[in-house]
């Protein structure tokens, strides 16, 4: 049992060596199962495969790390999907969503720079940090475009 949100949860996790040939995944080397069961919601199963084999990534190991996988979610993809509109992207080819996801890449990675220089930047945003390179009518923006020694001050 342990805290998640303010609840009690139980994970448990049943694991097994595999042969990538036999479920049809390159490099798969473990399988799991991760059943959790959460005061006030249904019980949940989940699977889990990973290349790592049974001596790399122990159960303990692996429950963490799929606890842990939650902190990439809530970091870039809720700022990709929420702050810059992801998941409702219309490009439909392979080349153009590429060149797409970089350039939301790359503005979060400027936004993440820019925040390092903010006062209290936990109460910033990346609609801040847009608002910022857009006022005086993308001058910010233009500047650091086309500046041979880019600054985002």
């Amino acid at each position: 049992m342990e805290l998640n949100k303010g609840s009690l949860e139980s994970r448990t996790l049943e694991a097994r060596p595999v042969a990538a040939e036999d479920i049809g995944f390159p490099f798969a080397a473990q399988v799991a199962r991760v059943a959790r069961q959460h005061v006030g919601r249904k019980n949940e199963m989940v699977a889990l495969l990973t290349s790592l084999g049974p001596e790399e990534l122990n159960a303990s190991q692996w429950l963490q790390a799929n606890r842990q996988a939650w902190g990439i979610e809530n970091g870039l993809h809720q700022r990709l999907d929420v702050s810059l509109n992801d998941d409702r992207c219309r490009v439909q080819t392979p080349k153009g969503l590429w060149i797409m996801g970089m350039f939301r890449r790359l503005a979060i990675s400027l936004m993440v720079q820019w925040l390092t220089h903010q006062p209290k930047p936990q109460h910033k945003s990346m609609t801040d940090f847009q608002t910022y390179m857009a006022e005086d009518n993308l001058s910010r923006a233009m500047r650091f475009v086309t500046s041979k020694r880019p600054s985002l001050q």
